[in-house]
C-alpha cells in the first residue's frame, strides 16, 4: 500500500498537476485543464484512490501496532483516516474547475476572465486543503512511527527515521500554513519522509514484521 499510495501520488502531482497548471497564468492553465480534460479527470481519479488506500493503511497499522498501545494506535488511525476524508473531499474543487469551464450559465453571467478567476480560485484551494490534509498525514504518521519504534517490529533506524521525518513534515507543513513564503521549502521538506515510506514498503515486502517471541509464543 505504501508503493501504491507513492504511485498515485507521484502521478497525479508531478505528471498530471505539473503538466497542465501554470503558476500566475489563469487563462493558459484553464486552457489547459479543456485541452487534457481527460488527463485532468484521470488525475482526479488518482487522488480519489490514494483517499480509499490510506485508510487501508490506516486500519493495517492500527491493527498491527493496537496490542503495543491501543488508544495510540486508535489516535493514530483517527489521524490518518481524517486525511483519507480531506484527500476525497479535495477531489470535489478539481470537479469544481471542470464545471465551472463547461457551465453555460456561468458563461452567460461572467466573463470568460472572471470564469477563469473563479476556477483558479478553486485550484488554490484544493491545494490549501491538500496541506491541511498533509497536517493529519504527518500526525498519524509520527504517532504510527513512534509505536513502531517501541514495537521492534521493524529495524530501529527505519522506525527512528519515519519517526523524525513525520515530525519534520508535520513541523514544515505547519510553518507552511503560518508563513505562507515557506513554501518554498516543499516539496522537499516531505521528500525523507516519502523515501521512508518506499523504503519501510519494501522491507515489509520482503523480510515482513519481526514479532518478539512472547508475541509469536502466544
Amino acid at each position: 500500500m505504501y508503493w501504491l499510495l507513492g504511485a498515485l501520488a507521484a502521478f497525479a502531482e508531478f505528471y498530471v498537476r505539473s503538466r497542465i497548471l501554470v503558476d500566475g497564468n489563469v487563462a493558459q492553465t484553464a486552457h489547459n485543464v479543456l485541452a487534457a480534460e481527460r488527463l485532468f479527470r484521470v488525475g482526479i481519479a488518482s487522488d480519489l484512490l490514494g483517499g480509499a488506500g490510506n485508510a487501508v493503511l490506516a486500519v493495517a497499522f492500527y491493527t498491527l501496532l493496537r496490542r503495543v498501545n491501543p488508544a495510540l494506535a486508535l489516535l493514530a488511525a483517527f489521524w490518518r483516516l481524517g486525511e483519507a476524508v480531506i484527500l476525497g473531499h479535495m477531489t470535489l474543487n478539481a470537479l469544481t474547475v471542470l464545471s465551472l469551464l463547461h457551465d453555460s450559465d456561468m458563461s452567460a453571467a461572467f466573463s470568460a476572465s472572471q470564469v477563469q478567476a473563479l476556477a483558479s480560485l478553486s485550484i488554490g484551494v484544493q491545494g490549501d486543503e491538500f496541506r491541511i490534509g498533509l497536517l493529519f498525514y504527518s500526525l498519524g504518521s509520527s504517532l504510527f512511527c513512534y509505536l513502531l519504534v517501541r514495537s521492534r517490529y521493524v529495524p530501529g533506524v527505519l522506525a527512528w527515521w519515519g519517526l523524525l521525518a513525520s515530525v519534520a513534515a508535520a513541523l514544515s507543513t505547519i510553518l507552511i500554513i503560518v508563513v505562507p513564503s515557506a513554501g518554498v521549502i516543499a516539496p522537499g521538506c516531505y521528500a525523507p519522509v516519502g523515501i521512508f515510506e518506499l523504503v519501510t514498503g519494501a522491507w515489509l515486502l520482503i523480510a515482513g514484521i519481526r514479532l518478539p517471541r512472547t508475541a509469536v509464543n502466544a
